[in-house]
């Protein structure tokens, strides 16, 4: 019989077997597998980390950088780029207005110069805009010039160079009396009329002051057709938006000027004089046509002399013409009969105190004031007719 003691060793024996049965069974493929996993799942992790910090500081790196421009630049609508040309030689190339800006672009400048409706812009010295309606002051597109200074509001645009303008022209209507070379203006006049130039103010009064008017709509044919349908022969324009008509220069006017370069306030493709300039029309068929008169035909305007260069009789009248003249003239039977400051008439049969008809005068400019299309001389200036 067995004794507990001589069991103990067989107990002992039998839980071993049993804890070993128990444990799972693991080959070494199998481990080995399981540790190439971990080993790939660790590797996978750490690739997985600098992946996300690689693509981290790429988007950063992109957010940061400009974008870029997705179309080309395009001129604002209703202009075109013309060219790079010299300012004027006397003056502005563009003289109508202007203004400068530490922000400067093509943009403000092109909707600055459509505001005030001219059809020529130009961009200088990266800040400032020049608006108007030709070029003028020697200003030319022959006269190239280099245009390198970025506008101060847009590196990427051209706001012409130092004495040079970055030019451009209007697509619109405004520009459609434009010259091909930008200096000039053609205008439809109405018939019989033509120009004959810019000529400077009168000296003591208006150069034209037979009827005048003012309108923010005027343009070259307006003011001829006014001044037609008031008698005139002669219609000037003046300062923009002026109108005058006479049948003579008055005020010791006639005197040639240049600046006869401000657009018309109702035609910005037309000038319309400038400062104290006028542009001048005349229609020869509309000016006073009293050559003859009663039997006298008229000689010339001559000087009127201290002491009076004709000092038969006179006679003085505010209803005076040529033909009121001749007759007082001819009741008497004087050779000569002359009008004088509008209303004055002086007979003669010959000339005083150093007159003579060789003595011309440019200042019989007065008309009638008892017939606007006569002439009756002028300030010290006799319009002379002599008998058959």
């Amino acid at each position: 019989m067995l004794s507990i003691y001589s069991l103990t060793p067989i107990l002992a024996a039998l839980a071993c077997i049993r804890s070993v049965a128990a444990a799972p069974v693991v080959s070494a493929s199998t481990s080995a597998s399981a540790s190439a996993a971990s080993a790939s799942a660790s590797a996978s992790a750490s690739a997985s980390a600098s992946s996300s910090v690689v693509a981290s500081s790429t988007v950063s790196s992109a957010s940061s950088a400009p974008s870029p421009s997705v179309s080309a630049w395009v001129i604002p609508s209703g202009w075109s780029a013309s060219s790079c040309v010299a300012e004027g030689t006397s003056g502005r190339a563009l003289t109508w207005t202007s203004f400068s800006s530490s922000s400067m672009t093509v943009e403000k400048c092109l909707a600055y110069c459509d505001n005030y409706n001219m059809p020529l812009a130009g961009l200088e010295y990266s800040g400032e805009c020049y608006c108007g309606n030709v070029l003028g002051n020697g200003a030319s597109l022959s006269s190239k010039s280099t245009c390198n200074m970025p506008c101060n509001g847009d590196s990427g645009r051209t706001c012409g160079g130092s004495g040079a303008l970055s030019l451009y022209v209007s697509t619109k209507s405004n520009a459609a009396s434009l010259s091909a070379d930008y200096t000039s203006t053609s205008v439809t006049l109405p018939t019989g009329w033509s120009s004959t130039g810019c000529f400077k103010e009168g000296k003591t009064g208006r150069a034209l002051d037979g009827w005048s008017y003012s309108t923010p709509a005027l343009n070259t044919a307006t003011c001829i057709n006014y001044c037609k349908n008031k008698g005139y022969s002669m219609a000037g324009l003046e300062y923009g938006g002026e109108c005058y008509c006479d049948n003579a220069f008055r005020n010791g006017a006639g005197e040639t000027a240049t600046t006869c370069n401000m657009p018309c306030s109702g035609g910005p493709g037309e000038n319309c004089g400038g400062a104290n300039v006028l542009q001048v029309y005349t229609n020869p068929s509309l000016a006073p046509s009293a050559s003859s008169s009663n039997g006298y035909t008229k000689q010339a305007c001559i000087q009127e002399v201290s002491g009076r260069a004709l000092t038969g009789a006179s006679t003085t009248s505010d209803s005076m013409t040529v033909d009121t003249c001749t007759a007082f003239c001819k009741t008497s039977g004087f050779t000569y009969a002359a009008v004088e400051y509008g209303r004055e008439c002086y007979c003669g049969n010959s000339f005083s105190n150093g007159a003579s008809l060789s003595k011309y005068s440019t200042q019989c400019s007065m008309t009638c004031p008892g017939n606007k299309k006569q002439n009756c001389g002028g300030p010290n200036a006799l319009s002379v007719y002599a008998s058959a």
